[in-house]
């Protein structure tokens, strides 16, 4: 199931952010920066970037059934995955706290709203995720039968690992979802709520909505399945390394069925944010369709030239 996943992710991820590389590159060059919100999203750009240029390592991993890159590649991959996976989360969370102040404090909103102050939040984000996900370099790595392994469980390092999935469920899951819960009832509720017009402090209304529902539906249906089954998976295999298996055979083996499941949703996440980025991000959805329609007007020229040429030979 892996490489399969993998592969169409791959293909996906690199398509919707070649776009999205193209439209923040063109705002660069027009305007020389970037606002709040789209600062935040270049960033969860580049986060998952790195998780798809990562990709075609685990397919060769899964294709070869052994790993040829080596020790430190090995680490790595762990490293990049963890760090996409919560700093991606937390650049939702700030995505969305900007639009609920945006919304529900438009004049606090209007004096942070500075480029210098979303650069400092986004290099504190890379720095924590960083540091927390360091421990991952240092996991340990088996062999099986020789052949040199990196993307399984290592026995050894099942107690460590159940430590870190305690910390990083509250604090890197269970925390975000709820300050997202909280900002999207009162941006619904600021949605919903009639309220004299603020000119161009208020922000978009569809952004707004297409914020609260692609956030949360990219939390509950990657994030939330892996972080339950990763935790349960966990004490499993805690559970099968300190007492054997002695009648729970088939209940490890749907546990580790549905822990590759959920790790794949999980991984979808880096393929799902370019359609945030089409309906939140500030000129995205404009700059898509001007792009397309100056392709298809192109399009339509070429082909009335060769027409043409057809015509006169």
């Amino acid at each position: 199931m892996y490489p399969v996943t993998y592969m169409i992710i791959f293909v996906l991820g690199s398509a919707g952010h070649s776009l999205s590389i193209c439209v923040f590159f063109s705002q660069w060059r027009k305007q020389r920066s970037f606002t709040p919100v789209n600062l935040l999203m270049v960033n969860l750009l580049l986060s998952d970037l790195m998780l798809v240029c990562s990709l075609p390592l685990r397919i060769t991993y899964y294709l070869l059934d052994n790993w040829p890159f080596g020790d430190v590649a090995c680490r790595l991959i762990f490293y990049v995955f963890y760090l996409n996976l919560y700093s991606s989360v937390y650049f939702l969370v700030a995505l969305n706290i900007l639009r609920y102040l945006a919304l529900v404090w438009p004049y606090l909103y209007m004096r942070i709203q500075t480029t210098f102050i979303a650069g400092i939040l986004c290099a504190v984000i890379w720095l924590l995720m960083a540091l927390a996900s360091s421990p991952l370099l240092f996991s340990k790595k088996g062999k099986l039968e020789g052949s040199p392994r990196c993307l399984d469980l290592s026995t050894e390092s099942v107690k460590s690992l159940l430590y870190i999935n305690n910390v990083s469920l509250l604090s890197g899951f269970v925390l975000p979802l709820l300050v997202i819960i909280f900002c999207s009832i009162f941006v619904v509720k600021s949605l919903l709520t009639p309220s004299p017009a603020l000119g161009r402090t208020r922000p978009c209304r569809k952004k707004a909505c297409a914020l609260v529902i692609i956030s949360l539906g990219i939390f509950l249906v990657c994030f939330l399945p892996y972080h339950v089954v990763r935790t349960i998976f966990l004490i499993a295999e805690e559970h099968l390394r300190m007492n054997g298996n002695e009648g729970l055979c088939n209940y490890i083996w749907v546990v580790r069925k549905t822990a590759v499941i959920t790790h794949c949703l999980c991984t979808t996440n880096s393929c799902l944010d370019p359609v945030l980025f089409f309906f939140v991000g500030e000129n995205f959805r404009s700059f898509s369709e001007q792009f397309l329609r100056r392709r298809k007007t192109i399009n339509e020229r070429t082909l009335r030239q060769e027409e043409l040429q057809v015509l006169q030979n």
